[in-house]
């Protein structure tokens, strides 16, 4: 079983009903540190056909959600649909957290050295700093939801 951070689980419970948030914010960066902060996501629901789309040869990404919330520096939800065989990206690491919720198809995800096989409804949790990625094995498309959690205290990487 998934242990979450005490700090983390009021995020975590809430998740469900923000799965399909639309884009709001301001990236984290340089230009985001001389703009004036927007104040911290508040509850709410949205329809799920909202959010940007980037269409790549691996699949389709719908950003929903990209700003601050009262804990966290960044909470940033996007639904990734890629396409048999397809990666959204090589195997990375980073000082963020992240969730992923398989919603529909299989996926293989590679951790520290180990492949596990996730299909619908599966939650896979990345922790900082481990190598870590996905590929779907195919043969059909599949689709889960990422979130983001940089708490306030994570490092702002430089240049």
């Amino acid at each position: 079983m998934l242990s979450i951070p005490t700090s983390l689980r009021p995020l975590v419970s809430c998740i469900a009903a923000m799965l399909a948030l639309p884009a709001l914010a301001t990236p984290r960066g340089a230009a985001a540190q001389s703009t004036p902060a927007r104040p911290p996501l508040r509850s709410a629901v949205f329809p799920p056909d909202t959010g940007r789309l980037r269409v790549t040869d691996a699949g389709v990404f719908r950003a929903l959600v990209d700003t601050a919330t009262s804990n966290l520096t960044r909470l940033e939800i996007h639904v990734t649909t890629l396409g048999p065989g397809k990666s959204p990206h090589p195997p990375h690491r980073h000082a963020h957290e992240e969730l992923m919720i398989v919603r529909n198809g299989t996926l293989d995800v590679f951790q520290n050295g180990t492949t596990r096989r996730a299909g619908p409804g599966a939650v896979i949790f990345e922790a900082s700093n481990e190598l870590h990625g996905l590929r779907n094995p195919g043969p059909d498309s599949a689709t889960y939801v990422v979130i983001r959690l940089d708490p306030h205290d994570l490092p702002i990487p430089g240049p």
